[in-house]
């Protein structure tokens, strides 16, 4: 399978665990471990980076 990220149209692939979803106010991701949940990020760049920090911590 492609990588998503060589694939027109498509972003990159989700952090491990995570879930990023585009909402109405911007973008929030979602633990799929325990279903945590932060939110919203203007980008969905800002609620990966956000992922992975949380995933570190």
């Amino acid at each position: 399978m492609t990588d998503p990220q060589e694939r027109p149209g498509h972003g990159p692939a989700d952090p491990e665990g995570y879930l990023i979803e585009r909402t109405l106010d911007g973008y929030r991701w979602t633990c799929r471990a325990d279903g945590r949940t932060a939110g919203p990020f203007r980008s969905r760049d800002e609620a990966v980076v956000s992922a992975e920090a949380d995933e570190r911590a």
